[in-house]
């Protein structure tokens, strides 16, 4: 049986990739690995938005987090986490941690921070240090606005750091012009890359307090990395460094810009294709939804963990439940990466052969009439 993933990621890995990774291995000190680690570190600030250096890391996105949270502060420093979902609240476990002292805005999930709240919070702890945001939340299917908290922060000390794990590529990301201070991303998301490496840019605000910040890890130093750049300060995983370049060759044939709207259009369709099944979506603001995954809530007498193990034991698609209080009741369809409209189709065809053999009554093919309908309009607005 074909596998298939309609998840957050790890996504589908397209086959140029695999076989990108599959090449023998070269050493890692070696001028080819210097060429093709220029060629990479010269591509990868404009997915940032950036003109600073991205440092390419050895690990999950998750070590990333922990990077940039040991690497900027030092014990005892005041930082300031919004917890609107699983994982601003890793964010928040990893900052307690690290020994930081953990104000924390702890919001329903998938609802909005409000600024006020953040400047009040500022106001009253000036010796605040650092905010650490999420910007695509794949718990909820929600995106944080950053560029709002950046362009607040940008005259004062405190450093914006942003976990975009699963919000780079699949949304806009101007890192410089945004004000934002350390960005962090993952190879198994919009990279279409299977998981392994993740990436850090820094801006000079943040090089100016690293500088002075305790050295509280060694793998992870930034202070190293910037030392080796271009090449890693440690052992990479070559194989990854190979697929990693294949994977910037195909996005930037693509365009970053045309990469945005697939994103936006196949999020757009997830959407109406759910509510035409009777879903109910979780973010209830179009605005605040994201690119990368579709949340919804299922209609009563729909038990998700029934459904989605039915769809993948019956077609060897796997796609996510809710977490948390959410389980058993939510949805999440992920469309980040070499997702296509087709692909779509495919996963709808699924849920709905799979809500008919569980007894949900609904209208058969409304949501690839759903589907259709979206993509039409789509070309008749091109």
């Amino acid at each position: 049986m074909k596998k298939r993933l309609a998840t957050p990621g790890p996504t589908f890995v397209p086959t140029d990739i695999l076989l990108a990774g599959a090449k023998e291995s070269i050493h890692h000190r070696s001028n080819d690995m210097k060429t093709i680690m220029e060629g990479i570190n010269q591509s990868l600030p404009q997915f940032f938005g950036s003109k600073n250096e991205v440092y390419t890391m050895l690990s999950s996105g998750t070590g990333a987090m922990e990077s940039a949270v040991f690497n900027c502060f030092n014990k005892g420093d005041k930082v300031l986490v919004i917890n609107n979902g699983y994982f601003g609240k890793r964010f928040k476990d990893i900052a307690s941690r690290a020994s930081l002292e953990v104000l924390s805005i702890d919001i329903e999930w998938g609802e909005p921070f409000e600024l006020d709240q953040i400047k009040e919070i500022y106001f009253s702890n000036k010796d605040l240090q650092g905010i650490l945001v999420v910007y695509s939340e794949t718990s909820t299917g929600a995106v944080n606005d950053i560029k709002e908290i950046g362009d607040f922060f940008r005259q004062t000390n405190v450093l914006t750091v942003v976990d975009a794990i699963s919000g780079l590529i699949s949304h806009e990301m101007q890192m410089d012009e945004w004000g934002l201070d350390v960005v962090i991303a993952s190879s198994h998301k919009g990279f279409m890359m299977p998981p392994g490496l993740s990436f850090v840019c820094i801006s000079n605000k943040a090089w100016g307090k690293i500088s002075y910040t305790e050295e509280n890890t060694y793998y992870f130093s930034y202070k190293r990395f910037k030392d080796f750049y271009p090449a890693p300060p440690s052992s990479p995983g070559v194989s990854l460094i190979f697929s990693l370049e294949k994977s910037i060759e195909i996005l930037k044939s693509e365009g970053i810009a045309n990469i945005h709207s697939r994103h936006q259009l196949l999020a757009t369709a997830t959407q109406n294709a759910l509510t035409s099944l009777g879903f109910k979506l979780f973010i209830s603001d179009s605005f605040r939804r994201s690119n990368t995954i579709t949340s919804a809530l299922a209609p009563r007498g729909v038990d998700t963990s029934v459904l989605l193990n039915s769809i993948n034991e019956d077609f060897g698609l796997t796609i996510t439940g809710g977490q948390g209080k959410y389980k058993g009741i939510m949805i999440r369809i992920g469309h980040i990466g070499a997702f296509d409209e087709l692909d779509l189709f495919s996963v709808f065809g699924a849920i709905e052969m799979c809500l008919s053999k569980n007894n949900y009554e609904f209208q058969e093919g409304a949501s690839t009439k759903a589907l259709i309908n979206t993509f039409k309009k789509e070309k008749t607005n091109a």
